[in-house]
Order: structure tokens, then C-alpha cells, then sequence
């Protein structure tokens, strides 16, 4: 939707920028936006440093605005106030089709056409040599799957991907995003409807997933982002608290509060967590997100 309702875009302009290669670094400089002049905003006097290489979780309740900050990445929107950099260069300058080779995308739903795993795959560039191709989908957790279709790689999926289970299309998505080596990853909920099994696989493979690049994991479950360099918590536009999943548990703020709802805990209003009846306190647990 947020492509669609966009206006078309200049054509190329060789008086744009195009970086040699991205590192990854990211910077909101008093950024604030609104989707329309009546309309509240819904980034306030955002300023933020994200250096290249972190793997970045962003949490918050729905509408808080966490999706529009990776939209501001991906230059989807423009700023009402402010500037978004990366690499120290502001994207108002920056060729749009460059950034968007640049930048990988996962959402929650993702596209998959009636054509081969491979081709849906390698859609951005349909003359990828096979081994591209495999070790994007390893990187996914999707090669070993895929290896049991009935043609492998040469498998149709059907239309929308119907012939594969969700899982499955999420990490073939998840592949197509890798396979141009982005220097930014941008997961929005990309793991929220999964089954267990694939998120653990998901997850199990972050690091590897993260490796060179900066990933932006935008979630609900606060499992997905966990073991993220950094988590954002976003709250009616602003960033009210950042750090580790454990320091933001010592913190006992929004983050605690997120977490104790998702583990089924009771939470005192002095901030401590009440377990079963008998009024005893314990600490944050560090392993149920």
C-alpha cells in the first residue's frame, strides 16, 4: 500500500548521489513526520545514531510509529522536519534506485510469484548464477527445505506461494531480501505469524543473517529482537528508552512492562513482578521474552 499511494518518482538524475558501497551507518537528525498536513504526527524530534553493522530491535505498541522509521530509510516518505543519513550522506540527495538495491526488505506478507523457488529467489536479478542463489537461501534456513521439493530449487510454488507453508515463504522472502547482499535489512514483523519451528530457525541464523550489514528487526514478540545490539522502544513517536534486552528489564519502564504481559506476569505498580498468589517479588527473568 505504502508503494502504490506513493507519487512516481523522478527518473534517474546523475546529479544524485550513489555511494561505491554501503557501510550501514544511519543517523535521524531531529527528525519528525506526519502522513499528511492534517493529520498528527507520528514522529516527534527523532535523533539517532545507529552505527554500521548493529542489528537494531524496534518495539512498541501498534500506530507508535516504528514501521515509519525504517519507511524513512527506505526514503518511502520524506521528513517534515530534519534529515535521515546514511553513511553521512542525506538521502534527499541520494539516487532512489540505488537505495533501493541498497536496502533489503522483509515484511509480514511478502509476495511470492507462480514460478520456481529459484526465480522467486532472485527477482531483483534473474541472471544470479546458482550460487548466490544457495547461500542466501542457507542464510534463511530455507536451502535444506527446499532440497526435499519435488524439484528442488525448480519447485513451482504456486500461485502466492500456495504449494509451500508460510514458514516456508517467509524464508524464501527472507532469501530474496539476502540475495543482493543489502548493506541494510530492514524485518518488519517478518517472524510475528510464524509457526515455532521457523522462527527458532529464523533466529537461530541472526547472526549469520546479520553479518556485514545493519538489521532492523521491528516486532511485536519481544523474543524476535532480544538479542538484538539494541532495542528502541517507540511510544507516540518518540524513543522513550534504548539498550540491551536485559539492561532495558533493569530499567523497569515500558519494555519491563512489554515483557511481563508476554511472559504472564503480574506486574506491581512499584515496578517489581508478582508471582502466582502469594505476593512474593522476583526479578525480571532474562529468558522469557
Amino acid at each position: 500500500g505504502d508503494i502504490l499511494n506513493t507519487p512516481t518518482e523522478p527518473g534517474y538524475n546523475p546529479g544524485r548521489a550513489t555511494l561505491p558501497e554501503m557501510k550501514g551507518a544511519v543517523r535521524f537528525d531531529h527528525v519528525s513526520f506526519r502522513y499528511a498536513p492534517e493529520r498528527p504526527q507520528v514522529l516527534n524530534d527523532i535523533t539517532l545514531e545507529i552505527r554500521p553493522g548493529e542489528v537494531i530491535g524496534i518495539v512498541g505498541r501498534s500506530g507508535s510509529g516504528k514501521s515509519t522509521l525504517t519507511k524513512l530509510i527506505q526514503r518511502l516518505y520524506v521528513p517534515a522536519a530534519g534529515r535521515v543519513l546514511i553513511d553521512g550522506v542525506d538521502l534527499a540527495l541520494v539516487e532512489p534506485a540505488w537505495l533501493r538495491r541498497q536496502v533489503g526488505v522483509v515484511l509480514q506478507e511478502n509476495f511470492l510469484f507462480n514460478r520456481s523457488v529459484r526465480e522467486n529467489i532472485a527477482l531483483a536479478n534473474p541472471g544470479l548464477p546458482m550460487e548466490p542463489v544457495i547461500a542466501a537461501a542457507k542464510l534463511a534456513g530455507a536451502h535444506e527445505f527446499i532440497l526435499e521439493l519435488p524439484e528442488g530449487y525448480d519447485t513451482l510454488v504456486g500461485e502466492h506461494g500456495a504449494n509451500l507453508s508460510g514458514g516456508q515463504r517467509q524464508r524464501i522472502a527472507i532469501a530474496r531480501a539476502l540475495v543482493t547482499n543489502p548493506g541494510i535489512l530492514i524485518l518488519d514483523e517478518a517472524t510475528s505469524a510464524l509457526d515455532y519451528e521457523s522462527e527458532r530457525i529464523i533466529q537461530q541464523n541472526m547472526r549469520a543473517i546479520s553479518q556485514g550489514r545493519t538489521v532492523f528487526v521491528i516486532a511485536h514478540r519481544l523474543s524476535a529482537v532480544r538479542h538484538s545490539d539494541r532495542i528502541l522502544v517507540v511510544e507516540e513517536g518518540r524513543i522513550v528508552e534504548q539498550g540491551s534486552h536485559d539492561a532495558l528489564l533493569r530499567e523497569r519502564g515500558i519494555y519491563m512492562r512489554l515483557h511481563a504481559m508476554q511472559a504472564g506476569l503480574a506486574v506491581n505498580p512499584r515496578g517489581g513482578f508478582g508471582v502466582g498468589g502469594g505476593g512474593q517479588m522476583q526479578s525480571p527473568p532474562g529468558d522469557n521474552a
